[in-house]
Order: structure tokens, then C-alpha cells, then sequence
């Protein structure tokens, strides 16, 4: 046979036997997808049970009557849908397979249809927002319990949301926008709405009217405005508003907002916490900056890796440096990564780091520069800054004066603005008061962040530091912590320049270019330089005639330019711990000087001519060496406000005394009234004679004597000799020896030490009602601390601190004429015994009833049992903190310190405290 006949039939052969087996394929891909037909047909149905099934759960709104009419429908065709009565009936058909196939197509679509009418009734109406992704896990975790109390059917009505620019507030509303608009049957309306900046009332009620779609009367009547909004939200049945970015705080009601029920939610972002207190709401979610470790995970993402390996481990090491200046801002850092990445975009094959580097060096040495380079974010940033008040912009701008990062002592900087002038007039304390609202406005806006004990120090975040230094830098000067050795020629300010810092530098000279001319230069801050070389230009203020402000503190200064004394208009001059400062050149012409700081100088002689400088109003020579300043002339600077004159055993000449003191030459205390505007006082009396004379000399009111100061820190009989003035609370008296004198109104803290005077109790006259805390250590001769009646009468007392008092048995002395049961106190919260050999009981055995007490720390008090304690129901734990053989050898044998039923105790094992265990440090005056 042919070869090709062969060929030909064997091909045949193959190509009738490939079309059976695609015909068998087809038959068994069409049985296998009727199969799988079915499965989708029973998921489908069992998607609808789940959606009526969500449909009937409670809901705190009425049912909508269209939906209600879905459920009914919904429920009976699912009701009717037997899948396997289905099955069996396309069995006996002719053609079962695609009669099968035309059922299932069929209940697909009816299912498919009533599945979207019902998500249609009960999903949310509203707008979808474009998102950005959320980073950092801390603020995931926000975003998670936000999320959680707008899915809560009751719960808080109103959710608060608090953050500095950039950060993620609006990231995380929309987030929310979203999230509520797919869950269903969660809300009938989700409506955000971003908010103008600066937005009055009338505003904020267009911005929502405008959101949904509601035409809001044109009336300057906004209660009008109001009522028509509240029954537009009202019609939204079950809602959720977001209102993004407040720029003023309104109450909801005044909005046009319905009462937070039935369903319905409000989210309020805003970077000032004023706005989220008068929205309502409890305590706002605060969404902190990224940590450095999320810094540079967001860093990365958005750069990607391959761009990443370009960089050569130094820039790498300096790229991580730049981020952590954009301390934790999500914005800056994703800007910083897109610049990257546009580098190397535009050097696909080449190596970055050349470039990379100069971008880094611009961005730390010009916030203008990273200005132009963020627009967006500087400009969101400034909307910040121009909500504030206008007198309080420049107390902003001055901040920057600091160096980068630094923790601004808030008194101090309160201190400068006044001295500015920009605080306007009135007593230091109304100008600090001013102040301290101001500070106050900063921190709400998040302009300043608090950096320690809340109100004592701040501090400004980079970013924020930045953005003022672009906005001011005509006016500003600031090279504060850039370790320099001289005054720059390159780069030196203009003449136009109102404020320069030099501070944290190391300045060996005020030695200036000649190019410098600053007459509108009003405050110079060189603080915490050396200074330490001796050739001072002597012409270095000659031109600076403007100049209210200069702080020269914490310098080496032997001496001063005599181009000082032509500062006519200087309001403030600082020399605070200049250590080798011995000697002022005439200070005469500074006859507008209010505040002038001496402390801790080694001046021994007061100037000359001072007693032209009647405009003083702060004197500050705390430690100061002076033996010399005319006391008997006090009276010239009749407005001090402020004077401060605590010593040491290293500057003995400011103790006062009396004129009933035989043989005393030095200050009396009976010129002190004469200066009538005192409002803060810190001296060293000679002893309680002296003290009780002043005293004597002071009104006397129905609530006893009253110091014409309203601040003041007193000590009586010597001093501490190593300036510890700064740790003692306000409206202190630490007494040394003899303690008997007479307290006056509004004494807060009284120190009692070293008196061997053998006593039965303390012996104290005058206001003892407003004492808080009582402090008493090495009274040797002392058996009891306080009689009952001393014992009632300080009716505030906080806290209750005794040590080494040797002969001491018990702290509240026992009245055999008082009537038995608990001895009570309403304000005691802490009780500290230290070194107390004889001490047996605190209150003879009686129950004690303190309702705030919280804390009792008792070392080398061998005999002491505890009495029993009783507290208010609820309160916190008492803590006891001793040594664990005083605990275990009955240390609560009469009873364990403990409210009946079960108040919890809590012991600690611990140490003496360290500021327990010392002795303080002091000398009696006597041996000035």
C-alpha cells in the first residue's frame, strides 16, 4: 500500500478519536460546571438569609417601611426556594441538563436581584473618599477603637479627634467615611464634611448644608440656619457626621446638629483642643507622630527598596538623621521620600549620593528652602499660625529664638515677651497671667508641645520651628546651638533684624563685624556662651539703641562693654551665674530698665548711680556676693514688683534684720512695707524675732497677718548653702532654730529644722488653715508634732513629713478631756515617718479617719504601730512603704491599716528615699 494512503488514513483515525474526546470533555466540563451551578445557587441563597438575618437585629432607629417590605418579600421567596425539590424536578425532562442549566440561570437572577434591592435599602448613602494609607501601628490602633465606638449602637455620641498638622487625622476620617459606608445597615447617611479654615458658625453650617445638598436661608440669623439643618440631619434618620479640621468649636446644637440618639454619630478632627472641649465628647483620641522605627518604615514603603540600595551607608546614616527631624510627621516624611525618589528617577544609572547630600544640606541650613520644597505641608502648618490671635503671633515667632529641640522654661519665656512688651501693660502678674493664655493658645494649637511637668517647660517641633523661621526671616536672627566660635561675616543678619539669638554657642568675645548695624534690634539673647577671653569690644552695643531684652546669663564675663550704659531703652537686663562678673560699668543711663537678674555673680559692690534706675520693678540678687547695697535707700525703687534676695553661705550679706536688733548694720525689716506693689518676696530673716517683727509690721485681718506679697519663700534663722531656693514650693517658710513664729495668711509649706529645744508639741501661732504641707526634721527635744487642736486647725494639710526627731513618742499629742473615737482629718493623702527611735503611735491608739489618704512611708521606726486606718469607700489602695522586718514584726498589731470590709493595703519593701535619707544643708544665720 501507498506510503501516503497509510499516512492519510492514520491521521483520519486521530481526528476522529480527538473528536470524541472533546466531546466527552465537553459533556464532562458542562456536568461539572451544572455541579457547580447548583453549589453557587445554595451560597447565593444562604447570602440573602445572612442579609435578612442583619435586617432583623435591633436597631435604635425605626425601620424604614420600604425595607421592611424587602424583608417580608426576601423571607418568602427564601422560604419557597427548595434547591433539591429543584433538582428532583429537572430529572424527568427530556433534556435534563439544560433545562437544569435555564432553573438555575433563572433563581441566579431573582436572587441576584432581590441581594442588591436589599444592600440598596440598608446600606449607607454618602460619598466614598480617596485614602491614604494609615502607618504606624499606634495609629492603626486609634483608628481600631474609633472604629469601634462608631459601630457601638449606644455609646458615645460624639467622638473627638486631636493632632498637630500632618499627622493623620483627615487620613483616618475618611478611612472611617469608607469603612461606614460598606457596613451595612450601620447608618442611613455617612456625611463628611472638610471644613473651611477659619470657619465662623454661619460657615460651618453651609459647609454641611452644601454636603447635603440642603439650601440653607441666607440669614445672618444662624439659630434660623439651625433649626432648618436640624430637620434636614433629622430626615437622615440614623447618621454619621464627620466634621474635618475645625477650626472654631461650636456646640453641636448651635450647629443645627439633632440630639446624639437613635443611630446617629458625630467625629470631630481639629488640632486645638478647645475646639473638641466645646463639642462635647469625652477625652479625644490623640494621634501622636510616627516613632522613629514606623518613621523609617513609612520612609522606605514609599521610596522602595531599589531606590533605597543606592544610597552608601554614610548618606543613609544622615538620610535617618533628616527623618528624625521631621520628628514622626507622616506628611514630611512621605514628601522627604518623594524627593528621594524623584532623584533617582532622574539618574536611573548613576550614583545619588553627591546630589541626595546637597539636598540634605539645604534642608538643614534654610527653612525657606524646605519651604519651597513642601509647600503643601508649610501651608497647612501656617493655617495654624494664622488662626491664632494676632497679639499672639509673635510670642510664637519669638519661641524660635531657641535652639532646635530645646526645653523653653515657660516662665522664663513668658518673662522675655514681657520685657518685649508684648504682653501690653498692667502688674507683672496680670502681664504673666496674659502670658500664660498665650502659652496656653500655643499648646492648644499644638504650636508648642509641653516637654516635661506640665507648665514648666516646651518645647517647639521641628517642623513647626521651621515654618516660623521662613515666616519671619526678616525679622528674625537665629543661630542658637550651632557651636560657633565667632560672630558670622558670611551670611550676617540685616539691618533690619528686631530679635537675634546667639545663645548655646561658644563665643569667646563680644567682639561684632563692622558690617553689623542693628538699630531696630530689640532683643539679643547670648546666653550660655564662654565669653571667656578679655577683649571685648568696648563700642559692642553702640548700635543697638532699640534694644529692650539681653540676657548675657550663664556666660564668663569678667566685665561689661561701657557701650552697656547707652542702652536708654533697655527694659530687661539678665547676668544670671556670670561667675566672674565682679564689677557693672555705670549702669545710670538705663533708666528705663524694669528687670535687672544679679543672681549668683561674684558683684561685691552695687554700682553707682543705680539710684537713677526708679523704674525697677524686678530685682533679682539671689546669691549674689553684694556686702555693700544701700538698704536704708530701698525705699528709692518703690514699684519693685519682685524681690528676690535668697543667699547662701557664700553670699552672707543679704540677711535682714531689725532695728530692735542691738548692734545691726544691715537690712531692716521695717522698710519692707514701704514697698507697697510687692507681689514676690524671697528673703533670710536673722531669726523668728526678726521675722515675727515683720510680721508685726504688716496688716493684720480678720484671718490673721497678710503680707503685702502675693508670692513669696522665706527663711528664718539661716539658710540652705547650696541654693535651693528653686526647689522650694511657692509660699514656703523653712525656719532653722527657734520656731516660733507667727505664720501668715497663705503660707502653703512650712520646713521646721534643728531646734533642741525641749517641747511637748510644736508651738505655732498666726493662719495655720493654709498650710498643705508640713515638713519637720531634727527637732530633738519634740515628744509630739501636734496638739488636737493644731491638729484640727489645719484643716488642708496634705502631706505630713517627720525625721530624726529623737525624742518623739507620738505624732497627734492625746487629750484627756476629748471625747473617744476616730481622729479625723479631711485633706491629709501622705504620712512620712523617718528615723524616729521612740516613736510608738500615730494618734495614741484611736482609730484614724482620713478620707484622702493614700501614701505611708515608715523607715527606722522599730516601735511604731500603725493605728488603724479608715478611708473613704472606693478610694485608691493605701500604699505602705518600709522596711520588711518593721512589717513582719507587727508593724499593724493594733489592726491592719485597712477600712472595714476590705479596703485594699498594698506594702512595698523599699529603701529610704534619697532625698530622705540626707540631712539638708544648712547654716544658722548667727554666724553671717
Amino acid at each position: 500500500m501507498d506510503a501516503t494512503i497509510i499516512i492519510g488514513l492514520i491521521a483520519g483515525i486521530l481526528g476522529f478519536l480527538g473528536s470524541v474526546i472533546a466531546i466527552v470533555a465537553g459533556w464532562y466540563n458542562f456536568r461539572k460546571t451544572q455541579g457547580n451551578s447548583w453549589t453557587m445557587l445554595r451560597w447565593r441563597k444562604e447570602h440573602l438569609e445572612d442579609l435578612i438575618r442583619q435586617s432583623e437585629q435591633p436597631m435604635d432607629a425605626p425601620v424604614n417601611p420600604t425595607l421592611s417590605k424587602w424583608i417580608d418579600d426576601a423571607k418568602e421567596y427564601a422560604g419557597k426556594l427548595d434547591i433539591e425539590e429543584l433538582k428532583k424536578g429537572t430529572r424527568g425532562k427530556c433534556c435534563p441538563d439544560i433545562e437544569a442549566g435555564l432553573v438555575i440561570d433563572t433563581k441566579l437572577n431573582e436572587l441576584d436581584m432581590l441581594i442588591k434591592e436589599g444592600q440598596q435599602k440598608f446600606q449607607a448613602k454618602g460619598y466614598p473618599q480617596p485614602e491614604i494609607d494609615i502607618t504606624g501601628s499606634a495609629v492603626k490602633q486609634v483608628k481600631t477603637d474609633i472604629w469601634e465606638l462608631v459601630s457601638q449602637g449606644g455609646g458615645a455620641g460624639t467622638i473627638c479627634i486631636h493632632g498637630i498638622a500632618g499627622v493623620g487625622k483627615t487620613s483616618i476620617a475618611a478611612a472611617i467615611n469608607n469603612q461606614a459606608l460598606t457596613e451595612p445597615r450601620l447608618f442611613d447617611f455617612v456625611i463628611l464634611v472638610r471644613v473651611s479654615n477659619g470657619a465662623n458658625l454661619w460657615r460651618v453650617q453651609e459647609d454641611i448644608a452644601s454636603v447635603i445638598s440642603e439650601k440653607l436661608p441666607a440669614d445672618p440669623n444662624t439659630d434660623n440656619r439651625a433649626g432648618k439643618l436640624r430637620t434636614a440631619l433629622t430626615g437622615k434618620k440614623r447618621f454619621l457626621l464627620i466634621l474635618d479640621s475645625m477650626w472654631q468649636g461650636f456646640p453641636p446644637s448651635d450647629i443645627g446638629i439633632p440630639e446624639l440618639t437613635g443611630g446617629r454619630k458625630l467625629i470631630v478632627t481639629s488640632r486645638l483642643r478647645s475646639v473638641l472641649d466645646s463639642m462635647g465628647g469625652n477625652e479625644p483620641f490623640v494621634i501622636k507622630p510616627l516613632t522613629n522605627d514606623d518613621a523609617w518604615t513609612l520612609f522606605e514603603h514609599e521610596l522602595g527598596a531599589d531606590n533605597l540600595s543606592k544610597l552608601s551607608s554614610q548618606i543613609l546614616t544622615r538620610t535617618k538623621i533628616a527623618l528624625q527631624d521631621l520628628q514622626g510627621v507622616s506628611s514630611a516624611i512621605k514628601h522627604l521620600a518623594q524627593t528621594l525618589k524623584n532623584i533617582c528617577q532622574k539618574n536611573p544609572r548613576t550614583p545619588i549620593d553627591a546630589e541626595w547630600k546637597e539636598e540634605l544640606n539645604c534642608l538643614s541650613r534654610s527653612a525657606t528652602f524646605l519651604e519651597n520644597r513642601n509647600r503643601e505641608l508649610f501651608s497647612s502648618l501656617g493655617n495654624s499660625y494664622q488662626n491664632l490671635r494676632a497679639e499672639t503671633q509673635p510670642c510664637f515667632l519669638f519661641c524660635t529664638l531657641y535652639p532646635k529641640a530645646h526645653h523653653i522654661e515657660t516662665k522664663k519665656l513668658i518673662d522675655y515677651w514681657m520685657w518685649e512688651g508684648l504682653l501690653g501693660s498692667g502688674s507683672l502678674e496680670e502681664m504673666r497671667s496674659n502670658g500664660r493664655r498665650r502659652l496656653n493658645e500655643l499648646l492648644d494649637t499644638s504650636l508648642l508641645e509641653n516637654a516635661s511637668e506640665v507648665g514648666k517647660k516646651v518645647k517647639m517641633p521641628n517642623l513647626i520651628r521651621d515654618m516660623a523661621l521662613a515666616i519671619a526671616s526678616q525679622e528674625l536672627f537665629v543661630k542658637a546651638g550651632n557651636n560657633l566660635a565667632n560672630f558670622p561675616v558670611v551670611g550676617a543678619p540685616s539691618e533690619g533684624v528686631v530679635r537675634m539669638s546667639f545663645m548655646r554657642n561658644q563665643l569667646g568675645v563680644l567682639l561684632l563685624p563692622e558690617i553689623y548695624r542693628f538699630n531696630k534690634l530689640s532683643s539679643l539673647l547670648l546666653q550660655d556662651n564662654p565669653f571667656n577671653l578679655s577683649h571685648h569690644s568696648s563700642l559692642f552695643f553702640k548700635f543697638m539703641r532699640n534694644l529692650k531684652v539681653l540676657d548675657l546669663s550663664n556666660t564668663r564675663l569678667s566685665f561689661l562693654p561701657d557701650s552697656l550704659s547707652n542702652l536708654s531703652n533697655l527694659r530687661a537686663l539678665f547676668l544670671r551665674n556670670c561667675l566672674n562678673l565682679s564689677d557693672l560699668p555705670c549702669l545710670s543711663g538705663l533708666n528705663m530698665l524694669n528687670a535687672l537678674d544679679l543672681s549668683g555673680t561674684q558683684l561685691q559692690q552695687w554700682p553707682t548711680n543705680m539710684d537713677m534706675l526708679t523704674n525697677l520693678r524686678c530685682l533679682d540678687l539671689t546669691r549674689a556676693k553684694l556686702d555693700d547695697f544701700p538698704f536704708e535707700h530701698i525705699c528709692i525703687y518703690n514699684k519693685l514688683e519682685e524681690l528676690l534676695m535668697m543667699c547662701d553661705i557664700n553670699s552672707t550679706g543679704c540677711v535682714w534684720g531689725s532695728n530692735q536688733v542691738r548692734d545691726w548694720n544691715g537690712a531692716c525689716v521695717e522698710w519692707l512695707p514701704h514697698l507697697v506693689h510687692l507681689a514676690d518676696l524671697q528673703l533670710v530673716f536673722l531669726n523668728a524675732l526678726v521675722f515675727n517683727n515683720y510680721m508685726n509690721a504688716c496688716p493684720k485681718t480678720a484671718y490673721g497677718y497678710a503680707i503685702t506679697s502675693t508670692y513669696f519663700k522665706f527663711f528664718v534663722g539661716g539658710f540652705h548653702s547650696a541654693g535651693v531656693e528653686s526647689n522650694l514650693g511657692e509660699n514656703s517658710i523653712t525656719v532653722i532654730g527657734d520656731h516660733r513664729i507667727v505664720l501668715p495668711k497663705s503660707t502653703s509649706v512650712l520646713n521646721l529644722m534643728n531646734c533642741p529645744n525641749d517641747l511637748r508639741s510644736l508651738n505655732m501661732t498666726g493662719c495655720l488653715g493654709d498650710l498643705t504641707v508640713l515638713d519637720v526634721f531634727a527637732l530633738s527635744g519634740l515628744k509630739y508634732l501636734l496638739t488636737l487642736d493644731m491638729w484640727q486647725s489645719l484643716k488642708n494639710l496634705e502631706k505630713i513629713c517627720v525625721r530624726r526627731c529623737e525624742n518623739m513618742v507620738g505624732i497627734i499629742q492625746p487629750d484627756e478631756g476629748a471625747s473617744p473615737g476616730a481622729i479625723s482629718h479631711s485633706s491629709l493623702s501622705e504620712l512620712v515617718l523617718v528615723e524616729l527611735e521612740k516613736l510608738e503611735n500615730v494618734c495614741g491608739g484611736q482609730e484614724l479617719y482620713c478620707e484622702k489618704l493614700t501614701k505611708i512611708g515608715v523607715w527606722n521606726c522599730g516601735l511604731l504601730r500603725l493605728p488603724k486606718v479608715r478611708v473613704v469607700r472606693g478610694t485608691s489602695p493605701i500604699e505602705i512603704k518600709g522596711e520588711i522586718s518593721w512589717w513582719d514584726g507587727g508593724a499593724a498589731q493594733q489592726g491592719n491599716p485597712s477600712v472595714s470590709e476590705g479596703h485594699p493595703v498594698n506594702f512595698q519593701v523599699a529603701e529610704i528615699p534619697d532625698e530622705l535619707a540626707s540631712s539638708p544643708s544648712q547654716s544658722p544665720t548667727q554666724q553671717c
